[in-house]
C-alpha cells in the first residue's frame, strides 16, 4: 500500500482512474461472479401459476448470468401451432424470478411447453403441459375437481439454522404429492421460513425465496399443476409479525415476484389478497399480515385484515354465486382454545364478518387454514345458520407439534372427532356430484401417501 501512495502521484489522472476502477472491480464484482456461477442458467422452476380460459401463468427463474428467456408453446400433439414468447423484462441481476403470460388460449385445451434460457432448451424430468379451463357454464353441468391444500414447508440451510436438531423434516412427501391427481395445488402460508438472518434484510428475503424454490424435490411437483399461494408470519417477517414490520413493503414485492396468483390486492390497498373461481365454487384468499395489528394489542378495534380488506371480503362474498366460498386464511380462524395466533382473537372484527355472513344467508362458506403444526377440522355452532367448518392443513415438511393431543387443546369440543393428524402431512379436498346434491370430501395423507381419515359434507349442510 506504501508502494502505492509513494507512485500515485507520478501516474496520469486517467491511469489512476482505470487502477482504482480495476481495485473496485476486483474487489466487488469478482466475488459476485463466483457466485454466479454457482448457479445453473435455470434456478429453479418452471412453475405453473393461475390458469383460466384464455390465460396462464408460468413461473421461472434463472441466475444472473443469463442473457435470454423464452418459453416455446404448443397444443398437446400439435407441435405445428407453436408460438414463442420472449421475455421482455430486466435481466442479469443479482435475483432474476421472471413471469411469462401466454395469452389467446384456445378454452378446455391441453398445451405442452418448453423453456429456453441462452437458445438452449432445459432439460424436464417430465412433459411440462397445462390445461386452460373449459366453458361449462349455461352448456353441461359444474365439472367435478380437488385440490390439494397444506403449510409449513421448512427446507434445511444449516449456515442460517438455529443449532440442534434441523426443524425441517423429510422433503420427499413432494414425491408422494406429485403422484396424487388433483387440479391445483392451495400453499396456506409459511410456505419459505425466513430465518434472523433473512428478515432483516431485502436480500434476505429474496435469498430464502430463491433457496426454497430451488429445491430439487419441489421442481417436479411445481410444474404439475397450477400453485396458488397465501403467506403467513414466516413467509413476511419475524414469527408473529405484523403491520409494524419494518420491511413489509420489500417482503410485499418478493412474494409477488416469486408466486403465480393473478392479482394482488387492489389498486386502493396493498397486500397479496385476491379471489379466483373454481367450477363452480370460489376462493378467497386473504392477506393475515400486511394490515394486522398485534395479536397482543388490548384494544377491541384491532384489525386482523384491515377495512379495506375486510369491505372487500364482504363484497366478494355477497357477489358470488358459488356453491362452496372457501376463504384461506394464513393463521386459525374459529379456533377460541388457540393461545397462540388465531382470528379468534380479534373479537370484534371476525364477529362482524360472521354477523354479515348469517345477515346475508351466505351459502356454502368453508374457512382454510393452516400454521398449526398439526391437522384438525375446528368447527363452530351458530344459533341461527349452519355450523361453520375451519379445516387446518400441517404442517407439509416443518417439525410436528407431536405432543398437541397432552397439551391444553388435546380435548378441543371445537374439534371435530378423528381429524387430529400431528405428523407431516397435506390435504386433498374434492367437489363432486350433480347440482344441488354436491359434496365436500376432506381426506388427510400423511408423507407416505396413506389416507389417515376422511370426511365427507353435502352441500345441503351449508344452507
Amino acid at each position: 500500500m506504501f508502494f502505492f501512495q509513494k507512485n500515485l502521484k507520478k501516474l496520469p489522472f486517467f491511469t489512476i482512474f482505470r487502477v482504482l476502477w480495476l481495485f473496485t472491480f476486483v474487489c466487488i464484482a469478482v466475488p459476485t461472479m463466483v457466485a454466479q456461477n454457482n448457479l445453473p442458467p435455470l434456478v429453479a422452476g418452471p412453475m405453473l401459476g393461475y390458469t383460466e380460459h384464455r390465460e396462464a401463468l408460468i413461473w421461472l427463474e434463472v441466475s444472473p448470468s443469463v442473457k435470454t428467456v423464452e418459453v416455446q408453446y404448443w397444443k398437446k400433439g400439435q407441435t405445428q401451432t407453436r408460438q414463442k414468447l420472449r421475455y421482455r423484462g430486466k435481466l442479469q441481476q443479482e435475483f432474476n424470478p421472471i413471469k411469462f403470460v401466454l395469452t389467446a388460449l384456445d378454452m378446455g385445451t391441453t398445451y405442452e411447453y418448453a423453456i429456453f434460457v441462452d437458445k438452449k432448451r432445459q432439460k424436464a424430468n417430465q412433459n411440462l403441459s397445462f390445461q386452460t379451463k373449459k366453458l361449462w357454464e349455461w352448456r353441461e353441468p359444474a365439472p367435478n375437481f380437488s385440490f390439494l391444500m397444506g403449510s409449513c414447508h421448512y427446507t434445511n440451510d444449516e449456515p442460517y439454522d438455529r443449532p440442534g436438531k434441523p426443524y425441517g423434516e423429510d422433503s420427499s412427501i413432494f414425491g408422494q404429492m406429485v403422484q396424487q391427481p388433483s387440479d391445483f395445488m392451495l400453499w396456506l402460508g409459511d410456505n419459505v421460513y425466513l430465518r434472523e438472518a433473512d428478515y432483516s434484510s431485502r436480500y434476505g428475503i429474496q435469498y430464502r425465496y430463491q433457496h426454497t424454490r430451488r429445491q430439487e424435490v419441489l421442481q417436479n411437483f411445481l410444474a404439475s399443476r397450477p400453485q396458488y399461494m397465501i403467506w403467513d408470519d414466516h413467509d413476511y417477517g419475524p414469527n408473529d409479525s405484523n403491520s409494524s414490520y419494518e420491511l413489509k413493503e420489500q417482503a410485499l414485492q418478493t412474494f409477488i415476484d416469486y408466486s403465480g396468483n393473478e392479482s394482488y390486492g387492489t389498486p386502493n390497498d396493498k397486500g397479496i389478497y385476491s379471489r379466483f373461481q373454481w367450477s363452480d365454487s370460489e376462493f378467497f384468499l386473504l392477506d393475515n399480515r400486511y394490515h394486522r395489528d398485534p395479536e397482543t394489542l388490548q384494544d377491541s378495534n384491532k384489525t386482523y385484515l384491515g377495512k379495506k380488506q375486510l369491505a372487500w371480503l364482504k363484497n366478494s362474498l355477497l357477489s358470488s354465486k358459488a356453491t362452496f366460498k372457501f376463504i384461506a386464511s394464513g393463521s386459525q380462524v374459529l379456533n377460541k382454545a388457540n393461545k397462540f395466533e388465531c382470528y379468534a382473537n380479534y373479537t370484534q372484527e371476525l364477529d362482524e364478518l360472521l354477523a354479515f355472513i348469517e345477515r346475508h344467508q351466505i351459502k356454502g362458506v368453508v374457512f382454510l387454514s393452516g400454521d398449526r403444526h398439526f391437522s384438525e377440522i375446528i368447527t363452530q355452532q351458530r344459533n341461527n345458520a349452519y355450523t361453520l367448518l375451519d379445516i387446518t392443513s400441517s404442517p407439509i415438511t416443518s417439525h410436528t407439534f407431536d405432543k398437541v393431543a397432552e397439551s391444553n387443546e388435546g380435548k378441543n369440543p371445537q374439534r371435530m372427532d378423528g381429524t387430529l393428524l400431528a405428523e407431516n402431512s397435506y390435504m386433498k379436498l374434492s367437489v363432486s356430484g350433480e347440482k344441488g346434491k354436491r359434496v365436500l370430501t376432506v381426506q388427510a395423507f400423511d408423507r407416505n401417501n396413506q389416507e389417515k381419515w376422511r370426511k365427507s359434507f353435502a352441500e345441503t349442510e351449508f344452507r
